[in-house]
């Protein structure tokens, strides 16, 4: 894996969180991105929901919040599948909210299951603790079959 990328933005790191390392070029564009590990040592990631993210309506916008999804139902997929590179076969989602600008977005991943080719993960997003979005994914681990 290369180097991790720098965000092309400055957003102050909230606090009890960290800079998410991001290693795909495309997800640099939309960072930067925060991690931290809640009481039971699971992963949980989050955004601020800055003006570049917002439709005309002050909502984060759908496609900001799929590319969310994405990075981080990727991560828990590859950390399932051991480090081995994984790529998106299916990634749905419900809208469930209207989270605002300025918002703080967390996604909460979970493994669903794993076979030795495909990894299954849902999460949850929040927003001031109330559920915005739901999503679940396939993930083709590269070189299995």
């Amino acid at each position: 894996m290369s180097d991790p990328l720098p965000s092309p933005v400055e957003v102050a790191t909230p606090e009890g969180w960290r800079i998410s390392e991001l290693h795909d070029p495309f997800e640099a564009y939309v960072g930067p991105l925060f991690e931290r590990e809640d009481a039971d040592g699971a992963r949980i990631f989050a955004f601020i929901a800055d003006e570049r993210y917002v439709n005309e309506q002050g909502i984060v916008h759908e496609g900001m919040m799929m590319t969310f999804a994405d990075a981080f139902l990727g991560s828990a997929a590859n950390r399932g599948a051991e480090g081995k590179s994984c790529v998106t076969l299916s990634l749905q989602a419900s809208f469930l909210g209207e989270p605002k600008a300025g918002a703080l977005i967390e996604c909460h991943t979970k493994l669903e299951r794993k076979t030795r080719a495909i990894i299954f993960v849902s999460a949850r997003f929040c927003a001031g603790g109330e559920d915005v979005m739901t999503a679940t994914s396939l993930w083709k681990v590269l070189g299995e079959r």
